[in-house]
């Protein structure tokens, strides 16, 4: 079982890459105006200064954390009784109501991501750009049952379906040139195409899992597969052929300079990408937009390994009573004991193995928008957004108000629909002063004023950039972002 544990530790520390560098986007950012970064989102749009230069890891740094089914308020709230705080697992914690919040599968998503290089310019021919990027997205999936076994423990006769058990961790670098340009006065298209280099990955290839419980015994039917590239870290088997230990290398642990590019741009973790965009404008205050973006795969051959627990076993049960859990045995404690003993007797069925090269695809986004200039200053936008993650469908839906104080500020309030969940109410600014350009917007930035108990999701992108040639974009004509 310390081989288990060996593989599972590797999955937080790429984890805690991904949560170190702050490659989510601000559904907010579509319709803001001010902001040459917008392009991230629809290729087809044009900044409206001739040049812009990010400045390094600084344009723009972005990150997302989110919870399909929880906010912190169903984790951790206060003791009906006492001034303290309880847990849902405390014996005066309200369990039913976190199980009722369990969907089938419910998921965990935590993308982050910050660009070395980011530069745009206008030529006779359209507008290009260039962007060096950094990202890291994880995902955990979780089937509701898996909780109400852990919450209520089993049930006699009752089957537990736990298919979907998996997570998913990438990390990789993203060299990407873009161009838009207008094909008729009235409709421009862009198009994005990315080289990605794998930094490392641990990726559920196939999870099937079922629990049938009975008075004698349990059983267990799986055929789960996982894979990963980690050629950041020394990887050691043992004589039966298990993974022992898992550590990083020394130039990793080291931040050694001139080893760290290598694992940056590693060219045996390969992949390709794309991204599209169209603008049309039918009148000259309405404006119809949609992209589509991630759009590719990496395929991982460096330092590969593979995990397989694959098995129809009938597991008999363990020997502890409930009814001793106090205060020196919690009920922490009581699934830790169980699962302790639940691990020991499954391990025999886990096999370990150097492993072949397999490809992950991107988690890929559509975006369709609408918005309408009222003035050349103000203008209201309507997004609609897709993720098609692993197995999952995700849909969010944003209205924003959008406000140009002169050619300095830029302002946007904006109401989403997020991952099943209503109250996210969010905020952003954009401020030009001389050559520099500041930004900061979120989906989510008023909850985290007003009610972050129940904030379920949290995105924030912030960049600076140096920009020139700028027109007065607002009284020209009423560009919508």
């Amino acid at each position: 079982m310390k081989s288990l544990y060996k593989f599972i530790l590797s999955i937080g520390i790429l984890a805690g890459f991904g949560i170190e560098a702050g490659a989510q986007v601000s559904n907010s950012l579509y319709f803001m105006q001010g902001v040459p970064q917008t392009n991230r989102i629809n290729p087809a749009y044009q900044p409206g200064c001739d040049l812009y230069i990010g400045i390094p890891f600084l344009a723009p740094v972005r990150t997302e954390e989110t919870s399909s089914p929880y906010a912190w308020s169903d984790l951790i709230y206060p003791h009906p009784t006492q001034d303290s705080l309880i847990t849902f697992l405390h014996p005066l914690g309200d369990k039913e109501a976190f199980l009722n919040k369990l969907k089938p599968t419910n998921y965990f998503l935590s993308n982050s991501g910050t660009s070395w290089l980011s530069v745009g310019f206008r030529t006779e021919i359209g507008f290009f750009s260039v962007d060096v990027t950094t990202r890291f997205d994880g995902s955990l999936y979780v089937p509701g049952d898996l909780g109400v076994l852990l919450i209520n423990g089993t049930e006699d006769g009752k089957t537990y379906n736990l298919d979907g058990l998996s997570t998913d961790w990438m990390g990789f670098d993203e060299v990407s040139v873009g161009w838009s340009g207008a094909i008729v006065d009235n409709l421009n298209i862009g198009v994005r195409g990315k080289v990605l280099f794998g930094v490392g990955n641990i990726a559920t290839v196939n999870s099937n899992l079922s629990l049938t419980t009975s008075q004698d015994s349990w059983h267990i039917l799986s055929d789960m597969h996982f894979a990963a590239s980690l050629p950041f870290a020394d990887v050691t088997y043992d004589e039966e052929g298990k993974i022992s230990d898992i550590a990083l290398k020394d130039e990793v642990e080291d931040l050694d300079p001139w080893q760290l590019p290598k694992y940056a741009f590693n060219t045996r973790n390969f992949g390709l990408g794309i991204d599209l965009g169209i603008e049309y404008r039918p009148t000259d205050n309405l404006l119809l937009s949609a992209s589509l973006l991630d759009v590719g795969y990496i395929k991982w051959t460096d330092e590969t390994h593979e995990m397989t627990y694959k098995t129809e076993y009938d597991f008999p049960g363990f020997e502890i009573d409930p009814l001793e859990i106090s205060d020196d045995f919690t009920f922490e404690n009581y699934l830790d004991s169980a699962f302790n003993q639940i691990g020991d007797s499954l391990s025999g069925f886990l096999e370990f193995a150097p492993g072949g090269v397999y490809s992950r695809k991107l988690n890929t986004k559509l975006y369709v928008g609408a918005s309408y200039s009222v003035t050349p200053e103000i203008n209201f936008g309507l997004l609609s957004r897709t993720d098609f993650l692993t197995g999952q469908i995700a849909e969010s839906v944003t209205a924003s108000a959008n406000f140009a104080v002169g050619q300095w500020l830029n302002l946007t309030l904006s109401y989403s629909y997020i991952h099943s969940y209503f109250k996210n109410v969010g905020a952003g600014f954009s401020i030009h002063t001389g050559p520099f350009n500041l930004y900061v917007i979120s989906d989510n930035a008023l909850n985290l004023v007003f009610w972050p108990q129940d904030t379920r999701a949290v995105n924030v992108w912030l960049g600076v950039n140096l920009i020139f040639g700028c027109k007065d974009i607002y009284r020209d004509r009423p560009l919508v972002y």
